[in-house]
């Protein structure tokens, strides 16, 4: 089996040894967009690029390069899919797959790895704001809020459940504001 995927754009990502040319943006959005939260079991298709676009806009106020790591701050998931959190902690190899490609990401944009404390901050705000709205038990019965204050469920940030290719743009647009390329 080889050890690298074919993207939309037609690259070769060598998920284990990524080189900053295999990276584009395009496939990124492209990916994120058709890549459903929650494992697909929300009440609508809810992509990860929307979920990334909205976490950008919480951190509208601070410095650029934040913002922009919280719009890329699950851009492994473009190349090895996203893990549910309780799975996700059962699979080590995934996680150190996931630390590879964001270091060689965030190197490529001069961001800072691991994540700046804001976006794992404005993460969790959002996971709150997305069960309340999204999950059936709208995450009240959900351990992690045992060990640390739910974040309060702030209306702006409502999850849309856009189109793939709404998400797409979106997240395209966000990603150009931010570094005028």
């Amino acid at each position: 089996m080889e050890s690298y995927i074919e993207t939309v754009s037609g690259i070769k990502f060598e998920f284990l040894d990524p080189k900053p040319d295999q990276f584009r943006i395009g496939d990124i959005a492209h990916a994120l967009s058709m890549n459903c939260r929650y494992v697909g079991h929300s009440r609508v298709f809810y992509s990860v690029a929307e979920h990334s676009w909205q976490m950008a806009r919480m951190l509208s106020g601070l410095p650029k390069e934040i913002q922009l790591g919280a719009l890329l701050h699950d851009a492994s998931e473009a190349y090895i899919t996203d893990v549910a959190s309780p799975v996700k902690q059962h699979l080590p190899d995934y996680q150190k797959m996931e630390d590879v490609i964001m270091t060689a990401l965030f190197s490529k944009y001069n961001l800072e790895y691991p994540l700046h404390p804001a976006i794992k901050v404005a993460d969790r705000a959002i996971l709150s704001i997305e069960a309340h709205y999204l999950i059936p038990s709208q995450g009240r019965e959900w351990g992690m809020w045992t060990e640390a204050t739910r974040p309060p469920i702030d209306s702006t940030y409502k999850p849309v459940g856009m189109l793939p290719k709404q998400a797409k743009t979106l997240f395209l647009d966000k990603f150009y504001e931010l570094t005028r390329e």
